[in-house]
């Protein structure tokens, strides 16, 4: 529904978006009430990097190079930037 009404758009800077971002921080006090949680004018389709720079102060990754989120949002370790050892 919010997707669609901004045609894939982010909503800051129209580049295809990514995330459905909730206005109000959701907070173990808010999270089951539907109208903060759910509610679609409390939505804001963005781009990763303006949901990024929104929770992070910044555009850039928030992981360490090497690693990522897996589609589970586990830290997987990828490519060769980082080693244990």
């Amino acid at each position: 529904m919010k997707i669609e009404s901004v045609h894939g758009l982010c909503e800051r800077c129209d580049k295809p978006g990514y995330i459905v971002h909730h206005t109000v921080y959701l907070t173990a006090k808010n999270i089951n009430d539907p109208w903060i949680s759910l509610n679609v004018e409390l939505l804001e389709y963005t781009c990763r990097d303006c949901h990024n720079e929104e929770h992070m102060g910044t555009a850039e990754p928030i992981t360490a190079q090497g690693t990522a989120f897996d589609e589970y949002g586990n830290l997987i370790l990828v490519g060769e930037g980082f080693k244990r050892g």
